[in-house]
């Protein structure tokens, strides 16, 4: 809940800035050349899903989560069609994820994640009113994972998590949002719905000096983000 709190204040902080600059002359961004360039920078909020979790095949439902803010950003490249766009991003994002089960002696599974995105998007212009642009805009993006490091700690050991079989490092995402160009400044607001994930993971944990558990564990990670950027 905090993280969604930061995010939404984050948001609100943007559109006063926006709507503080609508006071003062601004150069419009001309949408009726063919191209437009820009790079975005912002946060983004994991918003974890636990599909499943079992210890030794019995099932786990006592589990809770939690997450991080992480950094966004990209380059983008956007084809402008009159109303329409299509814009293609390449850019990147950090996670940080947690996973609590100290009933079953997991007291805590933290993961962070280093990902390349690279969203198709399609966009429409709703509203336009002098340099002032919005537009609501949605796609498909590929996710890879680069880097991905985690931790757990049981009762009686705090050590890196070893999976039985390296995770499929491709993710697949739905993403929708909305964005707002005041001038050249962007502001955009989108939310990625992992529809295909990499994160059906398989490990052994030591639970006591004569017990050692396999756990198996689905999760879906679903993203909330909010940018600033420049687009020329």
């Amino acid at each position: 809940m905090k993280r969604l709190v930061s995010v939404i204040c984050i948001a609100l902080s943007l559109t006063f800035a926006a709507q503080s600059q609508t006071q003062v002359k601004v150069k419009e961004l001309n949408v009726s050349k063919r191209f437009n360039w820009g790079v975005r920078l912002g946060v983004t909020a994991p918003l974890v899903a636990i599909r499943h979790m079992t210890l030794d095949g019995n099932r786990i439902d006592e589990s809770n989560s939690g997450s991080s803010l992480g950094l966004t950003g990209s380059f983008i490249g956007r084809y402008n069609i009159k109303r329409h766009y299509i814009q293609l991003e390449i850019g990147m994002h950090q996670s940080h994820t947690r996973l609590y089960t100290p009933e079953y002696g997991l007291n805590k599974i933290s993961t962070s994640a280093y990902a390349v995105d690279v969203p198709i998007l399609y966009g429409y212009n709703i509203t336009k009113h002098g340099p002032f642009l919005m537009n609501l805009f949605a796609g498909p993006r590929i996710s890879y994972v680069c880097n991905e490091t985690s931790r757990i700690n049981t009762s009686n050991s705090t050590r890196n998590l070893i999976y039985d079989d390296k995770p499929d490092n491709f993710s697949f995402y739905a993403t929708s949002g909305l964005s707002t160009t005041i001038g050249h400044l962007y502001i955009d607001f989108r939310y990625a719905y992992c529809i295909r994930n990499s994160k059906d993971q398989s490990f052994r944990v030591n639970l006591d000096d004569n017990r050692v558990g396999q756990v198996k564990l689905s999760r879906r990670v679903n993203e909330l983000s909010i940018s600033i950027g420049y687009l020329w």
